[in-house]
C-alpha cells in the first residue's frame, strides 16, 4: 500500500463536504457544522489559523483528511495531555478515512503512521512527540492509533464524554522499522 499526502486545495471542498457528512464520520465531530458553507469557511482559501490540512492518498486514490497542529495553538485543549505527562513540545492530528469499505482494513493506520513520520515528525523539527484523544467510545479510531504505534496514556474529560489521550514519541516513529 503507496501512502502520500498532498495539500488540500479548494478544489477538494466538495469532496471533502462529502466526506464530512458521511454517517459513520459526522456521529464523531464533536457536533461542528459541517454545511457547505461551514467547510468553505474552515477549510478554503488560506486559513487564519497555523493548522495544516491534508489529502490522504493511497495508490493513487484519495481516500481521507488529515490535519496537524502545533499544540501551542490550541493550549487549552493540550492542557490535560499535559497534566497526564504528555511531552507538550507536541503536534496532534485529526484525520477521517472517508468511504466506510476502507475502514477496518489497516488503512487508517497505515495512513496515520506514515503522516505522523512524514509529515508531523518530517516537517516540524521542534516536535517531540504526536498526541491525539479520540472519544473513547471511538473504538475504531483508537484502535487504528495504536496499530499506528500509538498508546494510551490516560483519558480525559470532553464536553461530549471521555477521550482516550494517546501518544508517540518522536524517537519511538523514527527508530520503527518500516512495515
Amino acid at each position: 500500500m503507496e501512502v502520500t499526502f498532498r495539500p488540500l486545495t479548494d478544489e477538494d471542498l466538495p469532496m471533502l463536504h462529502r466526506w464530512l457528512n458521511e454517517p459513520g464520520v459526522v456521529r464523531w465531530w464533536e457536533g461542528e457544522d459541517v454545511s457547505w458553507d461551514a467547510v468553505v469557511a474552515d477549510y478554503g482559501g488560506t486559513p487564519d489559523d497555523l493548522t495544516e490540512y491534508w489529502i490522504a492518498v493511497v495508490d493513487g486514490r484519495d481516500v481521507g483528511w488529515i490535519q496537524c497542529w502545533d499544540a501551542r495553538d490550541e493550549p487549552d485543549e493540550v492542557r490535560p495531555w499535559v497534566a497526564l505527562g504528555v511531552d507538550p513540545a507536541l503536534g496532534s492530528i485529526d484525520y477521517l478515512i472517508a468511504d466506510p469499505a476502507d475502514r477496518g482494513r489497516g488503512m487508517g493506520a497505515a495512513v496515520i503512521r506514515a503522516f505522523v513520520s512524514e509529515v508531523c515528525f518530517g516537517a516540524h523539527a521542534t516536535w517531540r512527540a504526536v498526541a491525539v484523544a479520540p472519544y473513547r467510545a471511538n473504538v475504531p479510531s483508537w484502535r487504528a492509533l495504536e496499530k499506528a504505534g500509538l498508546h494510551h496514556v490516560g483519558l480525559v474529560e470532553d464536553d461530549d464524554g471521555p477521550c482516550c489521550v494517546m501518544v508517540v514519541d518522536r524517537d519511538e516513529v523514527l527508530d520503527r522499522p518500516s512495515p
